[in-house]
């Protein structure tokens, strides 16, 4: 058997696997909502409506200070949410100041069922203030497109 005939099967399996976990990367990039914004004295300036946070437990998150929101586990969302990228501690970057593209984009469902929280965010607006963004373990039934 010639040494060239095994290495074909395996480089293309590595690079399959390549695309695959680049796949879920993007993907994982993507599964961030905000929950509102904080301004410089760490207090909503706004809560964004139709999203509850909770604890490990169900009890709601009403406070925003910071001990408070890093207890959050859970989101119900009573109202469509658009996803984003997860943009984590990082100033966020900057985009058109208008669009005009209604495209369909990613968004959460409305539901009953709390969504899992795996970790909380605060990525830092250059006016001041934050963002309190979600990273959520987002089941796949419950990503639809709307448009914005």
């Amino acid at each position: 058997m010639n040494p060239n005939q095994c290495q074909f099967p395996a480089l293309f399996a590595a690079l399959a696997l390549s695309f695959m976990f680049h796949g879920q990367a993007q993907a994982a990039d993507g599964q961030c909502i905000v929950a509102g914004r904080l301004n410089a004295a760490q207090q909503w300036a706004p809560r964004f409506a139709g999203i509850e946070l909770l604890t490990r437990e169900g009890g709601p998150v009403v406070s925003s200070a910071p001990k408070a929101l890093a207890a959050v586990r859970q989101v119900r969302i009573s109202r469509a949410a658009l996803l984003a990228a997860c943009d984590g501690e990082q100033e966020l970057a900057t985009g058109p100041a208008i669009i005009q593209d209604k495209s369909a984009v990613p968004a959460v469902s409305a539901g009953k069922m709390p969504i899992a929280v795996e970790a909380v965010a605060y990525p830092r607006l250059r006016a001041g203030g934050s963002l309190v963004e979600l990273r959520l373990a987002l089941p796949a039934e419950r990503v639809v497109t709307m448009t914005r």
